[in-house]
C-alpha cells in the first residue's frame, strides 16, 4: 500500500472549528489548543536530544511510510531531516493552500492512502496496525481515538479525493460523517501546556514512554550526549540527561529528573532540579533553578505558571556559538582550563554523583 503522510506543526493561533488536518472539529474531541513553549511550537523543541517532530518522522520511516511532507501552521520551519522527505512552509500562501498543494502532489504520484498527523499531541501509535485497520474496514476515512476522545491522526482513502468536485478540504469534510474509529490505548501526551512538555521529558527519563535519550547511558539512569563535558566536582543524580556538546562546570548539581539539552552551559555552583534546559541555553554562576523550563533567554516557572524574559544574559542567556567553537578547539589541544574537566566519553568508568 503506497502511503503518503502530511505532518502539521500546530501553533496557538487556531480558529474555532479548525482542527488542523481535519477540516471540522467534533465537540468534546481531544484537540486542545496547543501553546507555544518560550515562543516556539512544542514539537520543535528537543526531548532528550531530538525534537518531537524528528522523532515522529523517524517513527513514520520505521513503519514504512513512503513519503512525508511537513507543513507549519504558522510558517515556522526550524528543523532538518535527511532522507526522502519534503518540507513546506505555509508563510507565503497560507496553510490550506500549502496543504492542498501537497495533497495534489501525492495524488499525482499515485498514493493509495494519506496519513494526516497533527503535532499537537505526542502519540505513540502502531502506525502499521492503524493502516491495517483502515484497509480492512474499507471505509473512506479512519480516525484514531484515545480515552479522552478523537485525535488529529487520520487515514484517508486517496481515491475518494481524486474525483473531488470542490477543494480537497471540502471533500475531506464530507467524509467525516462516515469515518471509522480506531481505538488506541497507548502513550499519549497532549502537549497543550508547558507542564505537559516537562512531563514528557520526565516520562522519557523514567522509561514510561517509548522515547529514548540520544547519547550513552554512562551509569544507570544517566545519559550523556556526544562531546558533553562534566567537571569532576559536579553532581549528576539519576535520572538525568546531559546533551551533546553541553558543559556542566564545577560544583554544579543536576537532579530531579532534569534534562540539559545540547550546546548548553551550566556555570559554576549552579543547581538544576526538576528542570528542562532547552538547547543553546546558558545558566550563570551560583543560580538555584528548580521546577522550570529554561531556554532562549526565558524561564517558565511550572509551579507559578509564569514566563519571565531575562534581561541579563549573565544570569540566563543564549550560549554563543563562538564560545562552543573556542571550547572545542581548546579541548582538542588539551588546554581546556585550570579547572580539571573531561569529556563524557572518558567518564564511563567513573561513579556519578561526585566526580573525583
Amino acid at each position: 500500500m503506497y502511503v503518503g503522510a502530511i505532518v502539521t506543526i500546530a501553533n496557538r493561533a487556531r480558529c474555532e472549528g479548525d482542527s488542523g488536518n481535519l477540516p471540522r472539529k467534533r465537540p468534546g474531541s481531544h484537540q486542545s489548543t496547543p501553546q507555544l513553549l518560550l515562543g516556539s511550537p512544542f514539537a520543535t523543541w528537543d526531548v532528550l536530544g531530538q525534537s518531537v517532530l524528528d522523532r515522529t518522522l523517524d517513527r513514520l520511516r520505521v513503519f514504512g511510510i513512503d513519503h512525508v511532507s511537513v507543513i507549519s501552521e504558522d510558517g515556522l520551519c526550524r528543523w532538518s531531516q535527511p532522507g526522502p522527505f519534503t518540507y513546506k512552509s505555509s508563510t507565503a500562501a497560507g496553510f490550506w493552500p500549502a496543504w492542498d498543494s501537497v495533497v495534489s502532489q501525492y495524488l499525482n504520484h499515485g498514493m493509495a492512502t494519506l496519513l494526516l498527523v497533527r503535532l499537537g499531541p505526542y502519540v505513540e501509535l502502531d502506525v502499521s496496525d492503524f493502516l491495517r485497520f483502515h484497509r480492512e474496514s474499507r471505509g473512506p476515512l479512519t480516525q484514531a481515538h484515545h480515552s479522552p476522545g478523537p485525535l488529529d491522526l487520520v487515514a484517508v482513502d486517496a481515491k475518494q479525493l481524486r474525483n473531488a468536485e470542490h477543494s480537497f478540504r471540502a471533500r475531506l469534510s464530507t467524509m467525516i460523517a462516515n469515518r471509522r474509529e480506531y481505538k488506541f490505548n497507548g502513550y499519549l501526551n497532549a502537549l497543550a501546556e508547558p507542564a505537559d512538555f516537562r512531563r514528557l521529558v520526565e516520562d522519557a527519563l523514567r522509561g514510561r514512554c517509548g522515547i529514548r535519550p540520544i547519547g550513552q547511558e554512562v551509569e544507570p539512569g544517566i545519559w550523556v550526549g556526544q562531546g558533553a563535558q562534566i567537571e569532576r566536582s559536579a553532581n549528576v543524580l539519576a535520572p538525568a540527561y546531559i546533551g551533546a556538546n553541553s558543559y556542566v562546570r564545577s560544583s554544579c548539581t543536576i537532579s530531579g529528573a532534569s534534562a540539559v539539552e545540547k550546546q548548553c552551559e551550566v556555570d559554576c555552583t549552579t543547581s538544576v532540579d526538576n528542570c528542562c534546559i532547552l538547547p543553546g541555553t546558558y545558566l550563570g554562576m551560583g543560580l538555584n533553578v528548580s521546577n522550570a523550563i529554561v531556554g532562549a533567554g526565558r524561564l517558565f516557572h511550572l509551579g507559578r505558571g509564569v514566563e519571565l524574559q531575562m534581561n541579563d544574559d549573565r544570569l540566563i542567556g543564549i550560549t554563543p556559538s563562538s564560545r562552543q567553537l573556542t571550547r572545542s578547539a581548546l579541548a582538542m589541544f588539551g588546554a581546556v582550563s585550570t579547572r580539571a574537566s573531561r569529556t563524557a566519553s572518558l567518564m564511563k568508568a567513573r561513579r556519578f554523583g561526585h566526580f573525583r
